[in-house]
């Protein structure tokens, strides 16, 4: 059977050792207008013959190839038995390969322990990595156009000298007291998104997707099945409508942060901005994740590995001694320069 192989960037069978590099396809990276997708009809599988169920336990819409009837989940391991989703779904388009193999990822998974901080000094060596996962995620991407109108108080810092008694010298000092000066603002902007990514996955924690879930999509191919050998995907669980929805909101936090940069002064108060989103267009595409879990203690950990960058997140264990001697520092300083203070 042939499998896609990351490090050789080439099919390969697992059999005989046989490698065909795998060109990408011709076909262009296309995007399509919200409106007209909001309105589409949904179409075909991941696969011929394939069907999608969802995971009772993580959510997650895991697609079972022709003839499966009875899995695991892979991104919780439940048990699964097929009870297929009412409905065709969109088809992925486009799609960014694994550049990350198998090896590369536990090494990534590995230098990403030995950097972390306050945890058991035995980790990196006692750490056993239980289980591993390449899987195709599902994401919607959408460009935009985004016109912003604001308002907001804008403040300038002056100074001024107050005459105050310090209660710990037990005398009359002058002080130099921070004031600030306020006046209207107001302003307008113009910007562009461009493949704004939005995760479709119910099956990976939303805050590992969101440290992990960085990808180029300068880097994304025409979609093709070759690309799947040898590795999972998973069907969006988060429908077009519902992404475009916290796309929107997530472009709209950003745009109000561009907006708030623009207000003169060193301060601001009572801000607000309006949005208007023109030109939008969306695309659905596959992008690569190594799923896996760790063992330490007897106790299991998940963690990502981005299958495009190398980069890493997930959870690990504290040490509780070590967090305890930072505490005793932090306060051992604290009351050292509080003594010095009132020494002098």
């Amino acid at each position: 059977m042939l499998a896609w192989h990351p490090e050789t960037q080439s099919l390969r069978c697992d059999a005989c050792g046989t490698a065909a590099p795998q060109a990408a396809p011709e076909r262009a990276v296309l995007e399509h207008e919200l409106s007209a997708g909001l309105a589409q009809a949904r179409r075909g599988q991941l696969a011929p013959g394939s069907q999608s169920a969802k995971c009772t336990e993580c959510g997650a819409a895991v697609e079972f190839a022709a003839g499966v009837t009875a899995t695991r989940c892979s991104f919780c391991d439940a048990p699964m038995v097929l009870a297929p989703d009412a409905g065709a779904r969109f088809l992925p388009e486009s799609m960014i390969p694994f550049g990350v193999g198998r090896d590369a990822a536990v090494e990534r998974f590995r230098g990403w322990l030995g950097k972390l901080w306050l945890r058991p000094s035995d980790l990196k060596h006692r750490a056993q990595v239980a289980d591993i996962r390449g899987v195709y995620l599902p994401y919607w991407t959408f460009d935009a156009e985004v016109a912003s109108t604001w308002r907001a108080d804008a403040g300038w810092y002056y100074y001024e000298e107050e005459r105050r008694f310090d209660d710990m010298q037990q005398k009359w000092v002058v002080q130099r007291v921070q004031r600030t000066r306020w006046q209207a603002a107001s302003g307008a902007r113009e910007d562009s998104y461009d493949d704004w990514l939005v995760c479709a996955s119910k099956g990976v924690p939303a805050s590992l997707e969101a440290r992990a879930g960085k990808f180029d999509t300068v880097k994304l191919i025409a979609w093709s099945p070759a690309y799947l050998a040898g590795f999972q995907a998973e069907s969006y669980a988060i429908d077009l409508p519902e992404a475009w929805e916290r796309g929107r909101k997530e472009i709209g936090h950003e745009q109000s942060r561009r907006c708030e940069a623009d207000v003169p002064g060193d301060t601001h108060r009572f801000f607000s901005a309006q949005h208007r989103f023109s030109d939008v267009t969306w695309k659905h595409i596959l992008a690569p994740l190594w799923i896996a879990a760790f063992r330490y203690r007897d106790k299991v950990y998940r963690f990502l590995v981005n299958g495009q960058t190398g980069s890493v997140s997930g959870e690990a264990p504290w040490s509780v001694a070590k967090i305890s001697i930072l505490v005793l520092a932090i306060v051992g300083a604290i009351v050292a320069l509080v003594l010095f203070l009132r020494s002098r």
